[in-house]
């Protein structure tokens, strides 16, 4: 038997998205930190984590695709470091009184984070027909990787310090003077380069070309701050 088959809406040519709860991802770490309470004129803290976090996917509501990396009917296939796996990440902050200035103060902190995972991709059309649009490549200079986030972009680093000190013009008085230096080496952070699909395929010109920096990412700045308390 045949017959004619009309759409329920003609006018509806959108793509229509469906969720499907069959994601997984798991994270594990490694949490040590060593603290020097404020003795002697001078306190500190260093904390470090090590992590993994990897799956088939990256979490739950994840944006969708046009088409999974490897395969859809095999989740599997897709598994790899998650967007968000930071393999370290180390905080080392510190403050100290300079004896005979009667309250100055130096602070610091210095921030050191490993650069997030990120595919690289072959092509954006399908010339083997194969069904699969993106086609990912072992990573350059990282072993054992390949697939989806294969490729770990650019680290973090930042160093921040205060100079502050508190005058007492008479009882129950002060007047706090600081002046911040943020980012004082201007260290440049730059984002995994994956703005968009060309900056992850290798036959674009701008392959792996850093151009973003990480939300907040300013070169060396420097500010004085205020405060009278009574």
């Amino acid at each position: 038997a045949s017959g004619r088959i009309d759409r329920v809406d003609p006018g509806f040519v959108t793509n229509v998205w469906q969720r499907a709860n069959v994601g997984q991802y798991t994270y594990d770490a490694l949490n040590v930190v060593v603290e020097k309470r404020e003795s002697h004129n001078w306190s500190g803290r260093i904390s470090y984590t090590l992590a993994y976090s990897r799956g088939n996917t990256s979490g739950a509501l994840t944006a969708t695709d046009n088409v999974q990396y490897l395969n859809n009917y095999n989740l599997d296939l897709n598994e790899g470091p998650t967007d968000y796996d930071r393999r370290h990440n180390l905080v080392i902050s510190g403050r100290g009184e300079i004896p005979r200035t009667r309250g100055m103060t130096v602070s610091g902190t210095l921030r050191l984070l490993s650069g997030l995972a990120f595919t690289l991709v072959d092509t954006s059309s399908d010339p083997d027909r194969n069904g699969v649009l993106f086609d990912p490549l072992p990573a350059f200079s990282v072993e054992n990787k390949n697939g989806r986030n294969g490729a770990n972009g650019p680290g973090f680093a930042q160093f921040d310090t205060r100079l502050g000190w508190r005058l007492r013009p008479g009882k129950g008085r002060t007047v706090d003077v600081t002046a911040d230096l943020i980012n004082l080496t201007n260290h440049a952070n730059f984002v995994s380069p994956v703005t968009s699909l060309n900056q992850s395929d290798r036959r674009s010109t701008n392959f792996l070309l850093l151009t973003t920096l990480y939300g907040g990412g300013q070169p060396r700045q420097a500010q004085v701050g205020l405060r009278l308390g009574f």
